[in-house]
């Protein structure tokens, strides 16, 4: 797999991941000027994450039996549709529209580029492929965010949308233009088929216990800091540490998937992010010292990412596309139930606690992952 596939496969996995959290930067504009509430802005997110997570595996259904390049650009074609929509929004109920079909198209897309990266890379270099690619995702929080906030404060939140759609348009043209067609070397009966069906539920429900427990504390991070002496100046940097972190991480997973056995490379992983975890309330007194544990609770959150990706694609034979999509919509729910959780308890418990509580999910993390099986990956 070339260099400049590569790279254009990143951003657009890097455009996809604007739009998973880019509300988060817009909410005060959008609401001021349609007179929405911040909280039912903020629900956009939610909408979001909820439409990906049930529509994800049914479209991946339904396109099953096209061709690669047809289904990305019927998808290309529904998530720029739903750019227009939300651009153009004067209402609540056409802004949640626009993200409801924005999410159907972003669903599909993730999946078919993670299953191209898989299938046009060579069997030793796969995981750290996928890891460059996916790293266009942790990318997406640490610029993508911040500079969408900043064009949105200068030209308008619209504006924003704007240049989205013309950078998907342009994305497209580079991905269908770049991309080689797809042969699968195995046999009709073989193609498509799972072949470790407990290593696939087992993948799917570790990456809904770590988001989860990473949205626990993510989620809710700005009161969880403030509250222990710190200022939203400093909460920025946490969250810029953060997406340093990710990008770092996801570097990492891929490097340790093409060296190690996926199985102990994941518990090592989950056990330093458990560590991590319990580690920060007691670094609230010294921010240097939770600046670095912050960062590295990332790096092992992250880590995990190509990890269960390569897992997945070792579990089936011919595409990866379908348990992609479960695993995006188990990344999504995992998502959203971090944020309920999270609000229950802080409004219940000291802030201080919720590392605590994310810490129990990734015990149970820890225990799935001893569970899976050693798979010999195909050549």
């Amino acid at each position: 797999m070339n260099r400049l596939l590569i790279a254009i496969f990143m951003f657009t996995i890097f455009l996809l991941g604007i739009m998973e959290l880019i509300i988060s930067g817009l909410t005060e504009m959008i609401s001021t000027e349609l007179h929405i509430s911040y909280g039912l802005t903020g629900q956009l997110i939610t909408v979001y994450a909820v439409s990906f997570a049930i529509f994800g595996p049914v479209l991946i259904q339904l396109t099953d039996k096209f061709s690669q390049k047809k289904t990305l650009i019927y998808a290309f074609l529904i998530f720029l549709f739903g750019n227009v929509i939300f651009m153009l929004s004067h209402s609540f109920t056409m802004l949640a529209i626009g993200r409801v079909v924005t999410a159907m198209g972003a669903s599909v897309l993730i999946v078919k580029i993670l299953d191209l990266t898989s299938l046009l890379s060579e069997a030793h270099k796969k995981g750290k492929t996928i890891a460059f690619v996916y790293m266009g995702f942790s990318a997406a929080n640490v610029f993508g965010i911040p500079i969408s906030t900043l064009i949105g404060n200068i030209f308008g939140w619209r504006e924003v949308f704007f240049i989205i759609i013309v950078l998907t348009i342009i994305t497209a043209i580079l991905v269908l233009t770049k991309t080689p067609n797809i042969t699968y070397t195995t046999t009709t009966e073989d193609k498509n088929i799972i072949t470790h069906k407990k290593n696939v539920v087992l993948y799917i429900t570790i990456t809904l216990l770590i988001l989860t427990a990473n949205f626990i504390i993510i989620g809710y991070i700005s009161p969880l800091l403030t509250s222990n002496g710190f200022t939203l100046n400093q909460v920025s940097l946490a969250l810029f540490i953060a997406g340093l972190g990710g990008m770092s991480g996801t570097y990492l997973g891929g490097m340790l998937v093409d060296k190690f056995p996926i199985k102990y490379a994941m518990m090592a992983m989950i056990v330093l992010f458990l560590m991590m975890t319990i580690a920060i309330p007691f670094t609230f007194n010294i921010p240097v010292l939770f600046y670095i544990v912050f960062y590295l609770f990332n790096v092992f959150e992250w880590s995990t990412s190509p990890m269960i990706q390569s897992g997945l694609v070792s579990s089936v034979k011919g595409s990866a596309a379908k348990v992609f999509s479960w695993n995006m919509s188990s990344l999504n729910l995992g998502i959203g139930l971090g944020a309920v959780i999270g609000g229950i308890f802080i409004d219940r418990i000291a802030p201080l606690h919720l590392p605590y509580i994310s810490a129990i999910f990734l015990v149970v993390g820890i225990f799935i992952a001893s569970q899976l099986t050693l798979v010999e990956r195909s050549e």
